[in-house]
């Protein structure tokens, strides 16, 4: 079973991530939910988690910029995908500056799960 970590503080999407993965992940999974980077931090210390789904922009404007490092000190060995509804940013312009497994435009993010995102394995 594919564990999934969502690190995102807009609950509404959560809601449309959660629905996203009903409709287009076909696998086992679980979906794990953090509305805060310390709550996220707390998840990966305590629950096996495959993947991580991470909100470019959370609360108190911590961007990937400063979130991805922190989280890479806890779960490395994670694959990390940073999701954005604006990816013009120039670190989001290349999966390689952050060291993350991938960029994804939210807007896209349903296609991508269907072409294959989560298979991390």
């Amino acid at each position: 079973m594919l564990n999934i970590l969502l690190i995102d503080d807009d609950d509404m999407e959560y809601a449309l991530i959660k629905r996203m993965l009903s409709d287009c992940y076909d696998a086992p999974y679980m979906l794990r939910y953090a509305n805060t980077l310390e709550k996220g931090v707390s998840i990966l210390k305590n629950q096996p988690i495959n993947i991580i789904l991470l909100d470019d922009k959370l609360h108190a404007g911590q961007t990937s910029k400063v979130t991805v490092p922190l989280l890479k000190q806890i779960a490395d060995n994670v694959p990390m995908v940073v999701i954005s509804s604006n990816i013009d940013a120039a670190y989001l312009k290349d999966k390689t500056i952050l060291d993350v497994y991938d960029i994804v435009d939210k807007y896209h993010l349903r296609q991508k799960i269907k072409d294959g995102l989560l298979a991390v394995d």
